[in-house]
């Protein structure tokens, strides 16, 4: 839930008319920044009736918190730093008459206390304060830090707020209590702030003060909110852990060797067997994912998306294809040879008939395919009861009409099936005839037709099945582009999935088999074409049966060369990544896909910093809120501290073979050793002391990132 706990609603000490904002406005404008909590922290001055007006604007939509922002005298003197009060709303009238008291009818402009004197005053109330530090003017120093440590014994209600969100981030991976509020200037514009959203949802005040107090209660009571399942992870295969895992952020750190990357991997085992839904990302893989990203091993080479025919008819029919011989010459002089030597065969005329010209098969198949087509539709309609989407006299209607429709096409099939065949047997009875005709008589009947037909028509037949096969197999490319990613300098990248046929400057990896097999394979087929009315057209059907078997080639298919590469969207160039952009786009795809279970072994490998905590945390953040159980092995301080997570997961090595691990979360600062409950440890030490090298380090790395900053 969004919180702002630093909230000007009235300009009280000469700021700006824009600070004013009326009941109205203040409910529209919280609802539009979808702002949860909301504490009203004026400049010296908290005023009861608008509090209640604004408490009643937002009507339960948001919680709004009774609060101040007082002027604090410094003990060195010079201008006062700044310090929100906040307290509870069951405590608005006591917290309004105690402001009333400091302000002793003075003008907000002309207040300051020292830090004691509002110390005293709302030292035994549940108030929370939070003084400006670091960048944010004017600030509170590290010595009159260290002096309220003093004065309060440090009292753990201290936070403080600093002017940007890395320098937040900084000091809270340091462990310091750090939140932020918009600090609102201008109402017209209070949706553009930047909001600290909280980690863990309360319902009040007093929840969120138990939850600051690190109240083992609440807290516990407040994560267990989400879900948890249980899983056994095993950081080496002779040692067991049980893992309450929740829907949410859960950290895995420690040194290096102590079997982080052992427990997400058996975590991942687990979830698997279970038939949970999983994505993962493995920072030391990145360039492997990458190119399983890039493969076109799984891709179909489809023929349809080309709009054409995989031609495995045409393709059978070459490869069948046997020339039909004219009638020998021979024949016809033996025939005339013999003439005259039986006048009883003379008398038989049917000795000189010849066949009757048989008709194409073409309208017999058409028509049998007809009613295939037919029969599956009925088939459909019927088992599919499509006719519930009529009403019940045209649903009968329909089924009359395509029964009449089957009926139809089949007496089709039947006429033409008849008109064929009954030519077939009359030609087949007619040479059976002659045969008995020439064995009575000693003599040779005329031939039945010249066979020239059906040598013409054998010729066009497998000419015309090659030039299909031609036709089908014409050079076309097609580019097919899916968002990979996008890269901060590089903008919206692609892959390209580029479909193309066989041509000049095809590579071999585009194919599922060696191109010179292919180009063989065509350069045979058009060698037929070429030979159709040559006396060499057998030997030449016969070589390319040759190369077909040695292609290995079942369909035109085979012939589709696949590539993916990578373009950048906005002008279309071939763009190659580098191994980090590579680790960026494969991990933005990971955590995008719709999985249940995330888990990231080392994602800061070859990341920035910068893109860690903009772009990878915040995700992790997003997938928390939807319930999403992640898993994250690092050594990042972005990734594991300020990511707030749920369960953080400790391995610490003592010494030879001994291993301990503590589970805990940041919202109780402790991690608890698994195998003794008395032995517990701060978050927050153990955090900076792993993950950031030491105090030392996070220091350089504060200078470092606010000397950058300036």
């Amino acid at each position: 839930m969004k919180i702002d706990l630093h909230c000007h609603t009235l300009a009280t000490k000469g700021e700006g008319r824009e600070r004013n904002v009326t009941p109205e406005l203040f409910a529209e404008k919280i609802d539009a920044a979808q702002v949860d909590i909301v504490a009203a922290t004026n400049h010296n001055h908290f005023d009861l009736d608008q509090y209640e007006l604004l408490h009643s604007a937002v009507d339960g939509a948001a919680q709004v918190w009774p609060g101040v922002e007082l002027d604090i005298e410094r003990w060195s003197g010079g201008k006062p730093w700044h310090m929100i009060v906040i307290t509870s709303p069951d405590s608005k009238v006591s917290f309004s008459e105690s402001i009333k008291t400091l302000q002793n009818g003075r003008s907000p402009k002309d207040c300051s206390w020292p830090f004691e004197e509002i110390w005293e005053a709302f030292k035994d109330s549940n108030a929370l304060f939070i003084s400006h530090c670091h960048d944010k003017a004017p600030a509170i120093t590290e010595e009159e830090i260290a002096r309220v440590g003093e004065i309060t014994n440090n009292d753990w209600r201290f936070y403080f707020e600093p002017r940007s969100l890395m320098t937040l981030g900084i000091w809270s991976n340091h462990g310091r209590n750090m939140l932020m509020g918009s600090d609102i200037k201008d109402w017209n514009r209070y949706e553009e702030e930047n909001f600290v959203s909280l980690r863990v949802n309360v319902d009040s005040f007093e929840q969120f003060y138990l939850l600051a107090k690190r109240d083992h209660q609440v807290v516990e009571t407040l994560l267990n909110r989400k879900g948890r399942t249980k899983v056994i992870a095993r950081p080496h295969d002779s040692v067991a852990i049980e893992l309450p895992l929740y829907q949410d952020v859960n950290v895995v750190f420690g040194q290096k060797g102590t079997g982080k990357s052992e427990i997400v991997k058996s975590i991942r085992s687990q979830f698997e067997a279970d038939g949970i839904k999983i994505a993962s990302y493995i920072g030391g893989q990145k360039n492997t994912a990458f190119d399983q990203l890039m493969t076109v091993k799984n891709e179909e080479r489809s023929c349809s998306n080309f709009g054409r025919s995989e031609c495995l008819q045409e393709i059978q029919t070459v490869i069948d294809w046997a020339d039909e011989l004219p009638t020998p010459i021979s024949h016809y002089v033996q025939w005339l040879k013999t003439v005259g030597n039986s006048d009883k065969k003379d008398r038989f005329k049917l000795s000189e008939c010849q066949s009757l010209p048989e008709e194409s098969d073409a309208a017999l198949k058409t028509a049998k395919d007809d009613c295939e087509s037919i029969d599956l539709f009925i088939t459909d309609c019927s088992d599919r009861d499509l006719g519930k989407y009529l009403k019940a006299e045209d649903s009968a209607r329909l089924l009359s009409l395509l029964e009449m429709l089957r009926r139809s096409a089949a007496s089709v099939v039947k006429r033409e099936y008849i008109n064929k065949e009954s030519i077939v047997l009359a030609n087949n009875a007619l040479i059976q005839i002659k045969n008995c005709i020439d064995k009575k008589s000693d003599t040779q009947s005329k031939p039945s037709d010249t066979g020239f037909l059906r040598f013409a028509l054998g010729r066009m037949n497998l000419l015309g099945a090659v030039e299909t096969i031609k036709a089908n197999m014409k050079e076309e490319t097609r580019e097919t582009p899916s968002y990979l990613g996008t890269l901060e300098d590089k903008g919206r990248l692609n892959i390209v999935l580029q479909s193309r046929w066989l041509c000049s400057n095809s590579k071999t990896a585009e194919f599922g088999t060696k191109i010179t097999a292919l180009k063989n394979w065509r350069r045979k087929l058009n060698a037929i074409a070429s030979s159709i009315c040559c006396s060499s057209l057998p030997e030449t059907v016969e070589e390319f049966r040759t190369a077909h078997q040695e292609s290995g080639v079942k369909d035109l298919s085979a012939f589709i060369g696949l590539e993916k590469y990578v373009t950048r969207a906005e002008d279309g160039k071939r763009y190659s990544p580098s191994d980090g952009e590579k680790g960026i786009l494969v991990i933005e795809r990971t955590l995008n896909q719709e999985a249940d279970v995330y888990l990231l072994d080392e994602p800061e490998l070859g990341m920035g910093n910068l893109y860690i905590d903009s772009v990878i945390r915040p995700k992790l953040m997003e997938l928390a809120l939807s319930r999403k159980t992640v898993v994250v092995a690092t050594h990042n301080a972005n990734i594991a501290v300020r990511t707030l997570p749920y369960l953080s997961i400790y391995r610490r090595h003592m010494q030879g073979d001994e291993y301990r691990t503590y589970l805990g979360n940041p919202f109780l600062n402790e991690l608890t050793n698994i195998d003794d409950q008395n032995d517990r440890i701060s978050w927050s030490e153990t955090s900076i002391t792993t993950l950031e090298g030491g105090f030392e380090a996070f220091y350089d790395r504060q200078r470092i990132y606010e000397a950058g900053k300036q």
